[in-house]
């Protein structure tokens, strides 16, 4: 058997391949979820320098309850895979992987061959393991559909409360406006229906006056550049760049 057939490198790189990306993807999920939003990917656990394994981002999104104990597995079960045939040099086949594997994992690995596939064959192995992979990076995908949908209903939230604001501020300087010219247009020289036109006068000069001083046109500025509010709220950490 020559070097290439020890080695098997169709097998060996596209499973490489896969797990690449898929880990790639699992880092985006799981700092969407952190809320750290890093340029250019400068994270020191979750960049391609980080010290934290694959195994241990897959624990945190289970942890997070963003993965399912089901979705965990199919994880570890791809992770078992590439781990084997990346660091087994003497792994160069499925069937010399089964062999080293428990039952328990070889048939839930069986449960992604195409229909007809036969777990004897190695090109319906090899399909069976890109079945796994792309359903795990379906399985981020979903999530992180789910996450940017959480997101836009929090800033939704945002946009009704700000307009709920607009509308009872309008509202109150209308309110003041009309009673206010009503009052002024009144004439009468009896001395109580002066004297209450202009205390009430007085009454409504200071509440225009408070209404002015307490409205905020951003309410939310101060929130939005607080990291401790942002951080209790919504779990994001501002990072910086440097």
């Amino acid at each position: 058997m020559n070097t290439k057939n020890m080695l098997n490198i169709e097998i060996r790189s596209k499973i490489l391949e896969y797990s690449l990306i898929i880990e790639k993807a699992i880092n985006d999920l799981l700092k969407y979820n952190l809320g750290l939003f890093v340029p250019n990917d400068n994270t020191r656990l979750f960049s391609n320098k980080g010290q934290i394994s694959l195994q241990n981002k897959i624990d945190l999104l289970n942890d997070f309850g963003v993965l399912t104990k089901e979705e965990k597995l199919n994880f570890e079960l791809l992770m078992i895979i590439r781990n084997k045939f990346m660091h087994d040099l003497e792994c160069n086949s499925f069937q010399t992987l089964f062999a080293q594997l428990d039952n328990g994992i070889v048939n839930r690995f069986k449960k992604h061959l195409d229909e007809g596939g036969l777990i004897s064959k190695e090109g319906d192995c090899l399909n069976a393991c890109i079945n796994l992979a792309i359903k795990n990076l379906k399985i981020i995908e979903k999530k992180m559909e789910l996450q940017i949908m959480t997101n836009r209903k929090k800033v939704e939230l945002f946009e009704i409360q700000n307009k709920q604001i607009d509308y009872y501020s309008d509202f109150t300087y209308e309110l003041l406006k009309g009673i206010t010219n009503v009052i002024t247009k009144t004439r009468s020289n009896n001395p109580e229906v002066v004297s209450f036109k202009n205390e009430l006068l007085k009454i409504l000069e200071e509440s225009s006056q408070k209404l002015d001083s307490e409205t905020q046109t951003n309410i939310y500025e101060n929130f939005l550049n607080s990291e401790v509010d942002l951080n209790s709220i919504f779990g994001i950490r501002k990072q910086n760049e440097n």
